[in-house]
């Protein structure tokens, strides 16, 4: 039987499906601590039960509490900045053979999109996911799955999202749910990288997602920051790989932050091109003022600037 992939906007508390598949990456983030923390006040288990170690699993019976999913399901992973793409694609497949080794009867199963939160790419994540699933069940079949259900409650990343699996074949979107076909396809050679350095707020999300991340996206590069108050860990560490691995860096100079600015110079040293963005008003410091800056007023206006840079430095026509 096919296995169709959904993605639905909502709380992956509140969907329904047989089992909810979650991450324990050496701590609980975003999704995974609020349903951790709801399976404690249930008396459901205890932390200790479902902090597990990279490559193990703990699962939890929910019924008859408040959550929608029949059972939850924790797969160990390393830590936020260790577990990228390759990491999720093994997670996913780990999941599927867990289910099936246990004999677990799983007709529907949830999951979020992992790594947008603290600065991944979630079109990259999204394809990860599903491709570590697509291997899991090549290896390890589960006879009664028809569903795998991706849950996204950002309006921002449920619109990428949409999207993203609108353009593969057999799609249809619907005001809340996208889905298609479950098929095996080989998997896709490592793609170039473009680090943004930029304030990680709220203030400035539609900018990077409507500004910046989708018109990065446009020429096939993987978009990706990094928010320090979540990646654990040495964050000079994260931000330097970041910068040495991209073909270029996009920075955003407003709000004047001293952290964009340590990031511009440093990808500077290491010879990488940047692309220098700051809202109309902005004040550039030091001797950035010398250099090219689109400035922007309007976020339409940001990513028509920002397509047209890239062309010219890429060599790509109109």
């Amino acid at each position: 039987m096919p296995v169709e992939i959904l993605l639905q906007k909502g709380d992956v508390a509140d969907i329904n499906a047989d089992m909810l598949l979650l991450k324990h990456a050496q701590s609980f983030y975003g999704a995974d601590a609020a349903v951790a923390a709801i399976l404690q006040q249930r008396g459901l288990c205890n932390e200790e039960e479902i902090r597990v170690a990279p490559g193990d699993a703990q699962m939890v019976n929910t019924r008859g509490s408040t959550l929608a999913p029949s059972a939850v399901l924790f797969i160990g992973t390393p830590r936020l900045g260790q577990f990228r793409y390759r990491e999720m694609e093994l997670f996913a497949s780990q999941a599927v053979k867990f289910i099936k080794e246990a004999g677990i009867s799983v007709k529907s199963l949830s999951t979020t999109v992992h790594g947008a939160g603290y600065g991944l790419d979630v079109v990259e994540a999204f394809q990860s996911l599903v491709r570590g699933f697509e291997r899991g069940l090549e290896q390890n079949p589960i006879e009664h799955l028809t569903q795998i259900i991706f849950v996204e409650q950002n309006p921002r990343r449920f619109e990428i999202l949409a999207k993203a699996l609108a353009s593969l074949p057999s799609t249809h979107i619907g005001s809340t749910a996208a889905s298609r076909p479950l098929a095996l396809k080989p998997q896709t050679p490592s793609k170039k990288k473009v680090f943004v350095a930029m304030p990680f707020s709220e203030e400035f999300e539609d900018v990077y997602q409507f500004g910046i991340y989708q018109v990065v996206r446009q020429f096939d590069f993987v978009c990706e920051r990094v928010d320090e108050s979540v990646i654990s860990g040495s964050i000079i560490d994260q931000i330097r790989d970041g910068i040495q691995t991209a073909e270029f860096v996009v920075a955003d100079l407003s709000g004047e932050r001293p952290n964009v600015y340590l990031e511009v110079g440093y990808a500077w040293g290491l010879q990488r091109k940047v692309l220098l963005l700051a809202r109309d008003g902005t004040k550039l410091h030091f001797d950035l003022s010398h250099h090219k800056c689109i400035f922007y007023k309007t976020i339409g206006k940001l990513a028509g600037e920002l397509e047209r840079a890239i062309r010219k430095m890429t060599g790509e026509a109109q």
